[in-house]
């Protein structure tokens, strides 16, 4: 049974998460014809996520396992087990980081809006052309320096287990030429499960691993590049892999061989 006092948090968060969102959301908005660049609407991200994560008790704690450089971009790969990933990955990078994120988010009122004065990186899933474009103007943000954090299982973990990674991340950080930064977060599903309002106070842990470069690798080594980021996020995050069928080795490294633009 849920206790009294985890009810009322949950309640005065959930308030506050829809109070927070909507103030962010109209400020992103004024500020976009002053900041083309959208680092004001990744500023007052920060600012929302630091809100939400004191709001539902978490105690964040961030372990750098590598060094960044903030001139250069980045691609942040991470497993995910609930919305508080996203709120402390915000606090957490030591960057302006954008999410790549489903293009129907961006059609949401408000919040969808901020996410596009943000540019934020949205890619249309429902359509392979629609698709393709958004991987080639996501890969031109982000050698315009733009650090991206993507969570490649594609959605949150249904059993705690971390899932198979899928390939487009990994392709665009080889074509756009920048190292993968693997993230393991631990402590967020305990806080917030999938498909819950509950909050439940409580440490969330982001451990960030060091840049794995992703230029001059052999066809061999693109292969083996999403199980090898793989392994290290369940490394760093202490999470057991799911078990997945072998998958036919030309589809994996056809869709990992990089495009000249």
């Amino acid at each position: 049974m849920i206790r009294v006092t985890i009810l009322l948090r949950s309640v005065l968060h959930l308030v506050l998460l829809v109070v927070l969102s909507f103030v962010g959301a109209t400020l992103a908005l004024l500020s976009a014809p002053f900041d083309r660049s959208g680092d004001t609407v990744v500023a007052l991200a920060r600012i929302w996520s630091r809100m939400l994560l004191r709001s539902a008790g978490v105690r964040l704690t961030v372990n750098m396992h590598g060094e960044l450089d903030p001139r250069r971009p980045y691609v942040f790969m991470a497993n995910h087990l609930s919305t508080v990933d996203i709120w402390a990955l915000f606090v957490a990078v030591p960057l302006k980081v954008r999410f790549i994120a489903k293009k129907q988010l961006g059609r949401i009122p408000l919040f969808g809006w901020a996410m596009v004065a943000g540019r934020f990186i949205f890619v249309d899933r429902q359509k392979k052309a629609a698709a393709r474009r958004s991987i080639d103007q996501a890969i031109a943000r982000i050698r315009a320096g733009s650090s991206v954090v993507i969570f490649p299982e594609g959605t949150r973990s249904r059993d705690g287990l971390l899932g198979p990674f899928k390939t487009g991340g990994f392709r665009l950080a080889i074509t756009a030429g920048v190292p993968i930064v693997p993230v393991g977060i631990r402590g967020a599903r305990e806080v917030m499960s999938r498909g819950s309002l509950i909050v439940r106070p409580g440490p969330v842990t982001i451990e960030i691993g060091a840049p794995i470069a992703t230029t001059d690798l052999s066809a061999t080594d693109r292969l083996a590049l999403p199980e090898r980021l793989r392994s290290e996020v369940a490394r760093l995050c202490q999470q057991e892999m799911r078990p997945e069928p072998p998958s036919p080795l030309a589809g994996a490294a056809s869709s990992l061989v990089p495009v000249d633009k």
